[in-house]
């Protein structure tokens, strides 16, 4: 049934092993807990209904550190013990119902997460992400996008770092894909290639001066405000929410046109 509603399955035979699955893996979007379960391994008593309530502190404990949203259900051959004692805190499914019911469910809170409303606003961004990043670092560009709409000023720094990362896996892929050379040729004695590479990207009129002029400013804008580690005294300048904007659309520009380019994963 979870086939037919073009969802992967993924068990956990009890709390402890579900949390871990969930800790490692933000690309599971939903939950289904049974009403029965154990709470940890080698558990030999019998499963009592407790198994969700220390499931549903689990999951809240979990996205307040993870900053993101996990819907939850319950599913469960005795739905009568849960309902009431459960309504307003969770979703109640029969097992003995239409599963269907249940999956529909979970499509629709799926579509509501703001990672799913992203990757739809920025479909033109995402469609290409998978020629250059991993599952990781496209959940870091969600989040990018999504601090982008409510930055916090304490925070722009580290985000700032992470938008220059991700530029140097771009210009690694870009080195490879587009000049059929190692980005290693180009580093310099820093160990950087971004600027070196892009400007060979123009060179050889792969790309015009309007995207290399945007990379070098992308680039010193966030090597010199995306960490503060080296600096022997606090800055007199510290980027805020517009200039945090500026950098993510700047980026955002050189990514669309450069992997427009790219025809190979």
């Amino acid at each position: 049934m979870a086939a037919q509603y073009a969802f992967d399955l993924i068990f956990a035979h009890n709390l402890e092993e579900g949390i871990e699955l969930l800790e490692g893996n933000q690309r599971l979007l939903a939950v289904v807990l049974d009403g029965h379960c154990f709470l940890e391994p080698g558990q030999e008593d019998i499963p009592k209904v407790n198994f969700v309530y220390h499931a549903l502190h689990a999951l809240d404990d979990l996205e307040r550190e993870q900053q993101r949203l996990i819907p939850r259900c319950v599913n469960t051959e005795q739905p009568a013990e849960f309902r009431e004692e459960l309504q307003g805190l969770v979703k109640v499914f029969d097992k003995q119902g239409d599963a269907g019911v249940l999956f529909r469910w979970i499509r629709k809170v799926i579509s509501e997460l703001p990672e799913t409303r992203i990757r739809e606003e920025y479909d033109d961004i995402f469609e290409h992400a998978q020629k250059i990043f991993n599952h990781l670092e496209e959940d870091e560009l969600i989040g990018l996008l999504l601090f982008g709409e409510t930055p916090v000023e304490a925070d722009i720094s580290a985000n700032i770092a992470v938008l220059r990362r991700l530029l140097e896996k771009l210009t690694d892929i870009c080195a490879v894909q587009l000049l059929n050379e190692d980005p290693r040729d180009y580093a310099s004695k820093m160990g950087v290639s971004v600027k070196p590479v892009f400007d060979a990207l123009y060179s050889r009129k792969i790309i015009p001066r309007q995207i290399v002029k945007q990379v070098h400013h992308l680039y010193s804008y966030c090597s010199e405000f995306g960490t503060h580690i080296y600096r022997t005294q606090n800055p007199a300048y510290f980027p805020g929410v517009y200039a945090y904007r500026r950098s993510l659309n700047g980026f955002l520009e050189v990514f669309k046109y450069c992997t427009g380019l790219i025809k190979v994963k």
